[in-house]
C-alpha cells in the first residue's frame, strides 16, 4: 500500500502535463489551477514517502521490466531519494502557484505550464530511479526541457543563444555520462544499482575495447572521472559555468526552478553513486580542485556584478562550487544538505528578485555622496590587539562549537577543513565590521560574536543530523572521509600557505581600517583595480566562448 505513495508523487506531474496538452482549448488560463493541483497531489505525497522510509525500509518497485533485466525500470526511493522528492516537489509547487500570475498575459502561458509539469516529472524520475540506464536518460531529458523552457521568448535573439549555449554544453557532459555507462557496463555486466554496488566489491572485468583487444584499467577511476565532467556542465563549474550566465533571459519562474533543483543534479548524482566514487580517492581530490576555484571565482565575481540577477547566477555558481568541494572531502552528506538549503532560499530570491528590480526602478535614488574618511591615529598596541582578538576569537568559537557537536578533528580531514573555512568566514565577518567603522562598538561586536557561535552550532548540527538522516547506524560517512584524505604532508603545507596568505591579505584590510597605509603598497591597489574590472567581465569566459563560435560558425 505505501508503493503507491512514490507513484503519485511521480507521476502526478506527468498526469496533469498530458491534460493541459490534450485539453488545453477548453481550459484556457485555467491549465495553471491544473498544474498546481497535480503539484499539490505531488507534494503532499512526496511528504508521505519520506516519512515511511524514514520509518521503514527503501520502496523499490519494477515498473518496466526486460528479459534480461538490464534495463528495467526500477523505481527506487530510499533516503537520498525522499528527500530529494520532497524538495523537488515543494519548490516546484512553489513555482507553480507564482507563475499562475506571473505568466499571465505571455504568449506561451499553456505551453509554459506543460512544460514546467514535464520537467517536474522527469526531476522526481531522476532521483528515484534505480537503473543507470533510466536515470541517464532522465538526465539528457532534463537538458532538452530545460533548453526548451530557456527559450519561452522565441523573438528574443538573447534567449535563444542562452537555449542554444545551455543544450550544447550540457550535451558534452551528457555524452560523457554515456561514455561512462558503457564502460561500466562492459566491466560489470549490470546498471543495476544494487547490483552494480554489490559488483564494486569485485574485481571487473578486462574492457574488450575491439575484438580481440583488451583495456585493462582502473574502471573506478575511469568511470568517476567521466562522470565528474558531466556535473561539471550540470552544475556550472568552471570553466562550463558560462551557460549559467545567459539564462537570465529566462522567466523568473524558470530561473528559480533552474537555480533551486537542476543545478544541484551534479551533488545528487555523486551522493547516488557514492560507493563507486568512494573507489577512486584521485577523482575526489580533484572535484575537491574544481569546486574550490569555482566557488572562489563564483564568490568573487558575484562582489563585482550590478545586476541584481547576475549577482544571483554568480551567487549559485558559487554554492555549487562549495557543494562539489564537500563531495570532493567525502563529506558526501553535508553536500546534500547544502544543495536542500541552497534550493529553498534560492528559489526564494530569484522569486523575489522581480519586485526588488521593479522597486528600484519606480522608486530611484542616487547613492549618499562619499565622506572623506575620519583620519585614524595608529597604536601599536591597539592596532596588535585588535588585530589577534579578530584571528583568534572566531577560532575559539569554532573549537567550542565543535567540541559541542562531537565532530573528531583529529580523525579527519575533512573536519580540518571545514574549521578552516568556518575560520576564514567567521573572521571576515569580523573584519567588515573594522572597514564599516563600528568595530569599535562592543555592543556590536558582541552581537556578532553571538550570532556567529549560535549558526556555527546550528550549521554543524545539522549538518550531523542529517550525515546520521542518509547513513543512519554505520561508518559509511567515515569510510568516505576517509577515501578523500591527502598525503598528510601536503595536506598540512597547503593550509599552512593558505593561512599565510589569509591573514596577510586580513593585515592589509585591517591596516587600511585604522590608517597604516603602509601596509597596502601602492602595486597592490593596482592589481585590485584589474582584477576588479576582469571579475566584473567574468574573466572574459563568456566573451572567448562567443569568439570561438563565430570562428565556428564562419568555417
Amino acid at each position: 500500500m505505501v508503493a503507491i505513495f512514490p507513484l503519485i508523487t511521480i507521476f502526478a506531474p506527468l498526469l496533469g502535463t498530458l491534460l493541459i496538452s490534450l485539453f488545453w482549448r477548453d481550459l484556457g488560463d485555467r491549465v495553471a489551477r491544473l498544474g498546481i493541483a497535480a503539484l499539490w497531489c505531488s507534494a503532499l505525497t512526496s511528504l508521505a514517502t519520506l516519512a515511511v522510509v524514514l520509518s521503514g525500509d527503501t520502496i523499490q518497485l519494477a515498473l518496466i521490466g526486460t528479459p534480461s533485466g538490464t534495463m528495467t525500470y526500477t523505481v527506487m526511493v530510499d533516503r537520498l531519494a525522499a528527500v530529494m522528492m520532497a524538495l523537488i516537489s515543494l519548490v516546484s509547487l512553489i513555482i507553480h502557484v507564482y507563475s499562475e500570475r506571473y505568466m499571465v498575459g505571455d504568449a506561451g502561458y499553456v505551453r509554459f505550464f506543460a512544460l514546467l509539469g514535464g520537467l517536474t516529472f522527469v526531476l522526481l524520475s531522476l532521483v528515484s530511479s534505480g537503473n543507470l540506464f533510466w536515470l541517464f536518460v532522465c538526465w539528457h531529458l532534463v537538458t532538452w526541457l530545460l533548453a526548451t523552457l530557456l527559450v519561452c521568448n522565441p523573438d528574443s535573439r538573447a534567449a535563444r543563444d542562452a537555449g542554444q549555449k545551455t543544450f550544447w554544453v550540457q550535451s558534452f557532459g551528457d555524452a560523457a555520462f554515456a561514455v561512462a555507462l558503457l564502460v561500466l557496463y562492459g566491466s560489470y555486466g549490470t546498471w543495476d544499482m544494487t547490483d552494480l554496488f554489490a559488483r564494486l566489491q569485485t574485481a571487473p572485468a578486462p574492457l574488450t575495447v575491439w575484438p580481440g583487444l583488451q583495456w585493462e584499467c582502473d574502471v573506478p577511476l575511469v568511470v568517476t572521472l567521466l562522470l565528474v565532467l558531466s556535473v561539471m556542465t550540470k552544475s556550472a563549474q568552471f570553466p562550463f559555468h558560462f551557460w549559467l550566465i545567459g539564462t537570465i533571459e529566462a522567466p523568473t519562474p524558470v530561473s528559480a526552478l533552474m537555480h533551486a533543483g537542476i543545478v544541484n543534479a551534479g551533488g545528487f548524482l555523486v551522493n547516488r553513486l557514492a560507493p563507486l566514487f568512494g573507489l577512486a580517492p584521485t577523482t575526489l581530490h580533484l572535484m575537491f580542485v574544481i569546486g574550490g576555484i569555482t566557488a572562489l571565482i563564483g564568490a568573487t565575481a558575484m562582489l563585482t556584478q550590478t545586476s541584481v540577477k547576475r549577482r544571483l547566477v554568480y551567487s549559485t555558481m558559487g554554492q555549487m562550487g562549495y557543494m562539489v568541494m564537500e563531495c570532493g572531502l567525502g563529506a558526501f552528506a553535508l553536500a546534500v544538505f547544502h544543495l536542500c538549503a541552497h534550493g529553498l532560499f534560492k528559489a526564494t530570491l530569484f522569486l523575489n528578485s522581480g519586485s526588488v528590480i521593479h522597486k528600484a526602478r519606480t522608486e530611484f535614488k542616487l547613492p549618499p555622496v562619499g565622506r572623506a574618511d575620519e583620519a585614524h591615529t595608529f597604536s601599536p598596541m591597539t592596532w596588535t590587539t585588535g588585530l589577534v582578538a579578530t584571528l583568534v576569537l572566531p577560532l575559539v568559537i569554532l573549537l567550542v562549537v565543535h567540541g559541542v557537536v562531537s565532530i573528531p578533528l583529529q580523525d579527519a580531514q575533512g573536519a580540518v577543513i571545514f574549521l578552516f573555512f568556518g575560520w576564514v568566514t567567521t573572521s571576515q565577518a569580523m573584519f567588515t565590521l573594522y572597514r564599516l567603522h563600528t568595530g569599535a562598538s562592543w555592543a556590536v561586536s558582541l552581537t556578532m560574536l553571538g550570532t556567529l557561535a549560535f549558526i556555527g552550532l546550528t550549521y554543524l548540527w545539522a549538518g550531523e543530523a542529517f550525515t546520521h538522516l542518509l547513513f543512519p547506524g554505520t561508518g559509511i560517512a567515515e569510510s568516505y572521509l576517509r577515501a578523500a584524505e591527502w598525503n598528510r604532508s601536503f595536506f598540512e603545507l597547503v593550509i599552512g600557505l593558505a593561512a599565510i596568505l589569509i591573514v596577510g591579505a586580513w593585515g592589509m584590510i585591517y591596516g587600511k581600517a585604522k590608517g597604516v597605509s603602509l601596509l597596502m603598497p601602492d602595486w597592490i591597489e593596482t592589481m585590485r583595480v584589474r582584477a576588479y574590472v576582469m571579475f566584473l567581465n567574468g574573466l572574459y569566459v563568456e566573451d572567448l566562448v562567443r569568439m570561438i563560435g563565430r570562428v565556428a560558425f564562419r568555417r
